[in-house]
């Protein structure tokens, strides 16, 4: 296999998608599919129209004629202008679409925010940067996010920004973001609305499930040179690689997925629930502490249904924070290096559910603070200190979840593992990708002329990266080389040159951590998230964070 289809090749993608395929072909749905699989076993997922020979010639006419059947069978007319897209779409089990190229799940519904939304959004007078938004941002996190930091503003602004041709009138909403979201999910993305796009495009009878095997994240090229096409991976791991999150991120995703495909997972109920109602089954797993506010990837998730981990977002509940509290008394570090400071000053001043979201609140800003420090020691070029901070040495065992030590207390999932070393080639593969991750994000942050959040320095700070800088601009000439060939396997393009999975074989990661100039530089930038961390834990009563929000 040559050009640009071995540059697209991504092992964990293609392993998700094989499975997905799997789950599809044997799915009820799409019963009776012809010419489902080769002389071997596998799938024939894609039946091309333009085959002119072979016993698979006819295949695409064959399908085609599946689908007119299965429209008369589900209720709609194939006179209906693209009929053929509204059945895929009816007929779909879970609405989600695995993105072969890269592996990112998305919904395969008009969910995601348009350019012209965003245009919109941007547009707005009160907007100033601080909700983070682009193509694959679904509505209902744009939403929470949005209404959580403008507030009345944000629900007042709402009508004006979704209303479109689909969508002329918008009926009157309470200033709540739980009733917004029910919403936007049942009446308005229904709609298709222009204002939003499909994570997935339709495209039966050439592809099995009715849709492109890559979803919207990879759909302007299949070009696996840039993060965005290439490095997109499970939404659930990434968002704790963009936040530079510390914790045992491989027990972490393990948990992730255990939860997302065990049956009897699937059939918890949401934590939710106790404030009434039934909520949709399977559940997703929540992070208790937000990683997006600086706590830890940590193995113990929450059972959360769609809708209220969506709602939930990047704050925290009154509930979550004593449960934090008592998973550290227990002797769990639940926060990465650089919230810690901020989580210890306030922790104590959380007595309900508005100081827990004001501490949500805090603690966002100590994270934008955080990545903003950093994001200086990569414009410094300081590639292989920063590459020493991510926890890398995980990767290096295999976990396993032993069997019958699932214990869930409070819709709370916490496992034992078994842990044995890593024999496989895998590893580096798996280290790679949180390292791809990890640097395009903080990249992107770094270039934006108007960084999001708080931000603050003074002369302390200021020369105690002075002196962090000097530090490792005196390392040794063999850190210097190695940090200008992690800057080089970086910026190749994977399949040519020096490939970063071959840079990481080369290294010793332990002694990396545990350099001395290494170790006194992190030391240092714990030191400024402490100075940080006090003087946003003076403004504690400050409106940024004190205010009040409408009932969720």
């Amino acid at each position: 296999m040559g050009g640009k289809r071995a540059r697209a090749i991504n092992e964990e993608a293609i392993e998700a998608f094989l499975q997905y395929e799997e789950e599809i072909a044997a799915h009820p749905a799409y019963a009776g599919m012809p010419d489902l699989r080769y002389g071997d076993g596998s799938i024939q997922w894609e039946t091309p129209s333009n085959r002119s020979s072979g016993i698979f010639r006819f295949s695409h006419d064959k399908r085609y004629n599946w689908w007119m059947k299965k429209a008369a069978e589900v209720g709609i007319s194939t006179d209906e202008h693209q009929w053929i897209s509204k059945v895929a779409k009816m007929i779909h089990p879970t609405k989600l679409h695995p993105c072969k190229i890269c592996g990112r799940v998305m919904d395969i519904r008009y969910s995601y925010l348009s350019a012209s939304l965003i245009g919109r959004v941007k547009k707005l007078p009160f907007y100033d940067g601080s909700v983070e938004m682009d193509e694959l941002t679904h509505i209902l996190d744009f939403v929470s996010s949005f209404t959580d930091i403008y507030g009345s503003r944000a629900f007042d602004a709402l009508p004006g920004l979704l209303k479109c041709a689909q969508v002329k009138e918008i009926p009157p909403i309470p200033n709540n973001p739980g009733a917004w979201s029910a919403w936007i999910e049942q009446c308005y993305i229904p709609l298709e609305p222009s204002m939003l796009g499909p994570g997935a495009m339709a495209n039966p009878p050439d592809r099995l499930d009715g849709f492109h095997t890559y979803n919207r994240c990879c759909r302007p090229s299949a070009d696996t040179g840039r993060w965005k096409k290439n490095l997109a991976s499970y939404t659930t791991d990434r968002r704790a690689f963009e936040n530079w999150s510390d914790g045992n991120w491989i027990t972490a995703n393990k948990l992730m997925g255990y939860i997302s495909s065990d049956p009897r997972m699937k059939m918890e109920r949401c934590a939710g629930e106790y404030r009434g109602g039934i909520h949709p089954r399977p559940c997703t797993a929540d992070h208790i502490g937000p990683i997006s506010l600086g706590f830890c990837h940590r193995p113990e998730f929450q059972f959360l249904c769609r809708k209220c981990n969506s709602a939930k977002n990047n704050r925290m509940y009154y509930s979550d924070v004593l449960h934090l509290i008592e998973a550290e008394q227990s002797g769990e570090t639940v926060t990465t290096w650089y919230a810690d400071a901020i989580w210890q000053m306030c922790k104590a001043r959380v007595t309900d559910r508005e100081s827990a979201l004001r501490l949500s609140r805090v603690m966002r800003d100590n994270r934008s603070a955080a990545m903003t420090l950093l994001a200086e020691f990569l414009e410094r070029h300081e590639y292989l200190f920063l590459f020493s901070l991510l926890n890398l040495e995980y990767a290096d065992y295999e976990y396993g979840i032993i069997s019958g030590s699932e214990q869930i207390r409070d819709q709370i999932l916490t496992v034992r593992f078994s842990r044995k070393k890593s024999m496989l080639r895998y590893v580096e593969i798996q280290k790679a990708r949180k390292v791809r991750v990890a640097f395009s994000s903080l990249a992107e942050y770094a270039e934006k002329k108007n960084r999001n959040g708080y931000q603050w320095e003074n002369p302390e700070t200021r020369g105690l990266q002075a002196y962090a800088f000097a530090l490792l601009s005196g390392a040794g000439a063999d850190l210097r080389e190695k940090n200008e060939e992690l800057i080089s396997a970086l910026n190749c393009r994977r399949g040519s040159g020096w490939k970063l999975e071959e840079f990481i074989s080369t290294i010793d990661y332990r002694s990396l951590q545990n350099n001395e100039i290494y170790a006194r530089v992190k030391s240092l930038l714990s030191s400024i998230m402490e100075i940080t961390a006090a003087e946003i834990a003076s403004r504690w009563d400050d409106p940024r964070y004190f205010r009040e929000l409408a009932d969720e």
